[in-house]
């Protein structure tokens, strides 16, 4: 009976799964792209694939159809190019099946307007070997100041 310890999997990694579940998108993009700085090679790759998931929601609570179709399509080339069903714990094959489930209606359909962002059952990652870690309310309030201060 084997007693292996569970992957040490960077904490922004585990927090930036709790921040998509949680339907915290950008702020779910602003600490995976820390990571994906620090990051190479197919790790480099699927941080791109999460950031891109994750602003394709941005872009769908702010309306933007045309936003959503773009990073959706870089979505499913980046995690295409990683190249297995399962990396760093994550589900890779249920998250495209999830994201193609909202997709394809709308390629198919370019008359289709966005559903309303509150209505949208956006997919959850799903993970093995770790638990997502929370946020707390003042790192959500940290990265929200960084976005604000992007904005300006």
């Amino acid at each position: 009976m084997s007693s292996a310890a569970p992957p040490n999997f960077p904490e922004r990694y585990r927090k930036g799964v709790w921040l998509f579940n949680q339907r915290y998108f950008f702020e779910c993009h602003e600490i995976l792209e820390a990571e994906w700085r620090d990051a190479a090679g197919k790790e480099k790759l699927f941080y791109q694939m999460l950031i891109h998931a994750a602003v394709t929601f941005v872009h769908w609570e702010n309306g933007n159809r045309k936003g959503v179709l773009s990073l959706a399509h870089t979505f499913d080339q980046k995690a295409a190019a990683v190249g297995c069903d399962e990396f760093m714990g994550l589900n890779i094959v249920h998250l495209r099946a999830d994201m193609h489930a909202l997709i394809d209606p709308l390629r198919a359909s370019p008359d289709l307007p966005l559903q309303a962002f509150a209505e949208v059952a956006t997919p959850v990652l799903a993970v093995n070997g770790f638990v997502p870690l929370e946020c707390s309310e003042h790192e959500l309030a940290v990265l929200s100041r960084e976005i604000k201060e992007e904005q300006d």
